[in-house]
């Protein structure tokens, strides 16, 4: 009985023993997984991106547009008359300048133009001598007052015929001194209105034109602005003199700036905006022109 009781005793405290162990291993995997979930959740706030900072965002404004030129920058070249293309002396690309012939055209009809103003130059030569000759009998009481009058109206009236007749002629880039000389011509030059780069040349030669047709156009780049669409709830915040971050949409790695110049005063009922004017202040290398789309931040 006594040996009984010492194994009992002895298998009691093994049975102590191995509890007491389990006990502290699952202690430790506990306070293991307790530590691997804690290093997680402070990996993934680390890791989180940190909160907007909506104080220096609040007042951006974000806008889309394109570039643009203003009025006196752009030209359509038209003749002043009808007639056939017979020269064409540009291309697509070339800088012209104001006033520079960029194409001839052919009209029958300025002929007789020409030919009434050498019958009026001839005519204001007789009345003019007619008129000295009448005065010179008025010095020597030869002359009627009457007939002095009547010469002086007709010297009147041919000077004024050949004043108007010339400034048609000049109008239509004919020089009335040519005319004189015997030069008569049938080719209307017609010119440049502003300088600038050829753009599109919508005629051919032999097409039939007339002073409802644009011949080409011609553009001055230089004085490129932006037009930026901001929308009604944007409004409050552009101000004159504000700077704007640009991009081109097609190419969002060519960056530039501008400045904000005018606040259209109409509002576009259909896109629920108002156009801004801002000019480029720096231009980047790429080559900006007309109609390119952008985007941009107003700050």
């Amino acid at each position: 009985m006594r040996k009984i009781g010492f194994y009992l005793l002895i298998l009691l405290a093994m049975v102590m023993v191995i509890s007491c162990g389990n006990d502290k291993k699952s202690d430790k995997e506990e306070n293991a997984a307790s530590e691997k979930v804690e290093t997680e959740e402070g990996e993934e706030e680390a890791d989180a991106d940190p909160a907007p900072d909506l104080s220096k965002t609040v007042n951006v404004v974000r806008v889309t547009g394109t570039l643009a030129l203003d009025p006196q920058n752009k030209a359509e070249v038209s003749p002043i008359a009808s007639g056939v293309v017979r020269r064409i002396t540009t291309r697509e690309g070339i800088r012209v300048r104001r006033g520079q012939v960029v194409a001839y055209i052919e009209n029958t009809q300025i002929v007789e133009l020409q030919r009434q103003y050498l019958t009026a130059v001839n005519e204001l030569s007789a009345a003019k001598t007619e008129l000295a000759r009448q005065h010179t009998l008025m010095k020597q009481d030869a002359g009627v007052l009457k007939t002095l009058q009547q010469a002086e109206s007709t010297y009147a009236i041919a000077n004024a015929q050949v004043v108007g007749i010339g400034r048609q002629l000049s109008q239509l880039g004919v020089n009335p001194s040519s005319i004189s000389a015997g030069k008569l011509t049938t080719l209307i030059p017609v010119t440049s209105p502003i300088s600038g780069i050829v753009g599109k040349v919508k005629i051919s030669m032999g097409s039939f034109v007339d002073i409802s047709t644009s011949l080409m156009t011609v553009v001055n780049n230089v004085n490129l602005h932006c037009d930026l669409k901001v929308f009604e709830k944007d409004l409050p915040k552009v101000r004159i003199g504000q700077m704007v971050k640009l991009t081109l949409t097609n190419a969002p790695e060519v960056t530039f700036r501008a400045k904000v110049y005018d606040i259209n005063s109409v509002f576009d009922n259909d896109s629920k905006s108002v156009t801004v004017h801002a000019r480029i202040i720096d231009h980047p290398a790429t080559k900006l022109l007309p109609d390119m789309f952008i985007n941009g931040v107003i700050e």
